[in-house]
């Protein structure tokens, strides 16, 4: 470090991380940095890299000419505040944030072109639509592959044919535009404008049009204050945690919880970071993780280095004793014994590069890049001989032996984790265990503050049945500006927001609060409405909501909202009383009652399910609850909460189904997907024939045939079509 002069940039970090620590923000250095014993002791970092046996050389090494990247995580509500107080402690005109240089793909270029020739935007949207997951990748010189699509949509035309030639006549990478890079933060001695003009974003951040390549060509200092919305979460709840019971939390370092490893092996992992999802609930209970590293292999898996290069499936058979650990060549048994002879990190790239094909630390990092991210085979036809060279000369490889190793390793393309990123956000994934087991209501009610994760807020309320944790209705007089946890002598009980119902603002919320806090607890919407000046829609979304509900009936409180706003202004008393009384009206029957619910605020706090609704249709067609659904061959139902169809899945779907606080995974395989896409795309509910599988929290269900119903309301959940 004080060879290549990069004091300074260490000791920057550090009092980033200082001034985060000294305010209670929580904050987290990740990435290549925590294999940085220097990190670790500045208190950047939190994992020991020499106990973990970390690579240094990933981070920095003697050929290294720019400053390392050192990512800093902070808790997102927060974020602002850091960036604020980084301007003002190193100077307005030599700190500003690195752009982004966004490229062009076929359906941006689609969209911009089909502008400029004069399509209606509706055809332009059709066609982008019709792209789908086969083609919206392509860049724009490749567009001749989806020529069909064009076609289908827009026929044989003169502009289709011009739009073609347009497209294909694109550069590839063609910038469109530059936008803030998502953290990276430059920080100079001389005034950024010697190097680059500064702009602001529309957002109003202070922006350099240099993108993180050209800042480390120019050797200037970038450090990545990136906002994560789980270390809200942890701050959120310790906060929860002091107000209810005046204790201070340290959220750095949980100890260790022999009964949180046993809920993570059994997949019980919703609302935690990075495990949640239907893929990692599966992996828990088939890696059922017992350590940090054991979490950080399963951090590690679910990318798409990994999964593209076939190493998910060896990893967990050789973990679990199924399969014998083999290497493609003796040499790399030193470098791959702790991921049973399978690539799992961005450092085995580099280590295979040094010790078996005898590059350097600085070749072997422009390897790793150049390989981890090439489009076409001929942009790594030099690292591809060098390789084939390297190896056969330093670890005596036969040309096929180092063939298959570099086959292996350029499989390894696109996203894969470094191992020190993994073991810091493994380290996360525990700290989020940890508190969700030890304290359920306040770790619930910031998931739902921050919204986190995958899940809709509507799953989340189901899964705290079975955490023990309660919720309360929407109140006008107890309902705050945010989730909050009521003591109850258990796990808590949760109280919703104001702007839980759909058309009330945080500025709203916070205004009805205030007023109540001043001026005493509201007589009913008429008395609120004489004290706060709202929206009418925001008032009648309280209404409809039911948080009137103690005060007056819920139609009643809906006629009054309405006949308010049309007859006087809000945040005034009247003298006379200028609205008609209510005619009689109907109460809510409680099928009613939850539909409002699911419709105004999307969850129900008594905990009526929208499957409890259609019961009985689903039992009239055959359809068995999931909660008693047995292993093997059944038909069951539920309400569709999340649609994947990733990628890397080779044409398979995965969706998720809810009933109540179970929910099962329905694996689609493509010849279903191809004769059902419109059932599939279009319906709430799914009765689904199929294979039934139950270990752990994992449930899988391998659809033979799927039928599609409509129900009263539509839950917008979790969709990826990556």
């Amino acid at each position: 470090v004080r060879a290549l002069g990069f004091a300074g940039f260490f000791l920057a970090a550090a009092e980033i991380t200082d001034y985060c620590h000294d305010r209670g923000i929580v904050c987290s250095g990740r990435g290549s940095a925590a294999a940085s014993i220097l990190c670790h002791l500045l208190g950047i970092t939190q994992a020991d890299p020499i106990e973990h046996d970390l690579l240094f050389e990933r981070f920095l090494h003697g050929g290294k000419t720019s400053p390392p990247d050192i990512d800093i995580d902070i808790a997102s509500a927060r974020r602002d505040e850091v960036l604020a107080w980084v301007e003002r402690r190193f100077g307005a005109r030599t700190e500003a944030m690195v752009c982004n240089r966004i490229t062009y793909f076929l359906p941006s270029a689609l969209q911009d072109l089909g502008r400029a020739l004069g399509m209606p935007p509706e055809t332009r949207d059709q066609l982008t639509r019709a792209l789908g997951r086969q083609y919206r990748h392509l860049r724009p010189h490749r567009a001749q592959e989806a020529e069909e699509i064009f076609h289908d949509v827009i026929g044989d035309t003169p502009i289709t044919r011009q739009l073609l030639r347009l497209l294909r006549s694109m550069e590839p990478k063609f910038v469109r535009h530059v936008a803030p890079h998502s953290g990276g933060v430059v920080l100079s001695r001389e005034p950024l404008a010697h190097y680059s003009p500064l702009e602001r974003s529309s957002g109003g951040i202070k922006l350099l049009q240099f993108d993180k390549d050209d800042i480390e060509a120019l050797g200037l200092i970038k450090l990545d204050l990136l906002g994560l919305r789980m270390l809200s979460v942890f701050e959120r709840t310790r906060e929860e945690v002091y107000r209810l019971q005046g204790r201070w939390l340290d959220v750095r370092d949980p100890p260790h919880d022999d009964t949180v490893w046993r809920s993570i092996s059994e997949g019980d992992t919703m609302g935690l970071f990075q495990i949640e999802s239907p893929g990692q609930v599966r992996m828990s209970t088939q890696l059922r993780p017992r350590t940090l590293t054991d979490l950080a292999h399963q951090v590690a898996l679910f990318r798409p280095g990994p999964i593209q290069s076939n190493t998910v499936h060896p990893y967990v058979a050789r973990r679990n004793g199924r399969e014998a650990v083999t290497y493609l060549h003796p040499s790399l048994e030193p470098i791959l014994a702790k991921s049973y002879g399978v690539i799992l990190f961005q450092e085995d790239l580099m280590r295979i590069a040094v010790h078996v094909a005898g590059m350097s630390w600085s070749d072997a990092e422009r390897f790793r890049k150049v390989v981890t991210t090439f489009e076409d085979e001929h942009e790594i036809r030099a690292e591809h001989r060098a390789f084939l060279d390297g190896a056969m000369r330093t670890s005596g490889c036969s040309e096929a032996e180092a063939q298959a190793i570099f086959d292996a390793m350029a499989a390894f393309r696109g996203y894969g984790f470094a191992e020190s990123h993994a073991w810091a956000f493994g380290l996360h994934a525990y700290t989020s265990a940890w508190l969700r087991r030890h304290h359920p209501g306040p770790y619930l009610a910031a998931v739902l503050n921050e919204h986190p994760g995958m899940w809709p807020r509507a799953t989340l309320r189901q899964e705290a049945k079975r955490w023990g944790v309660a919720m309360a209705p929407l109140d006008v007089n107890h309902s705050s500006a945010g989730w909050r946890v009521e003591p109850d002598g258990r796990a808590g009980t949760l109280r919703p927001p104001l702007q839980s119902a759909k058309g009330v603002s945080d500025t709203a919320a916070r205004t009805i609060v205030l007023e109540r806090l001043r001026g005493g607890p509201y007589q009913g919407l008429r008395d609120l409405y004489g004290r706060v000046t709202l929206p009418g829609d925001a008032l009648s979304a309280l209404a409809k909501a039911g948080a009137f509900d103690a005060l007056q009936a819920r139609r009643d409180a809906l006629f009054e909202a309405r006949a308010l706003h049309h007859a006087l202004p809000p945040g005034q008393a009247p003298l006379f009383d200028p609205t008609p009384e209510p005619p009689p009206l109907d109460a809510l029957a409680d099928a009613e009652r939850v539909v409002w619910d699911y419709r105004v605020k999307g969850f129900n706090e008594v905990g009526v399910h929208l499957v409890d609704l259609l019961r009985g249709e689903l039992r009239d067609l055959g359809a068995i609850p999931l909660a008693q659904a047995p292993e093997g061959r059944v038909r069951t139902g539920g309400l569709i909460v999340a649609r994947q169809r990733p990628g890397t899945a080779k044409g398979f779907a995965f969706f998720v189904l809810e009933d109540g606080p179970d929910r099962v995974q329905v694996v689609i395989s493509p010849d279903l997907w191809d004769a059902q896409w419109k059932v599939l795309r279009d319906a709430h509910l799914l009765v689904v024939d199929g294979i039934l599988q139950r270990v752990g929290r994992a449930w899988t269900l391998r659809a033979s045939e799927v039928v599609g119903l409509t129900g009263p309301v539509v839950v917008r959940g979790y969709e990826y079509a990556g």
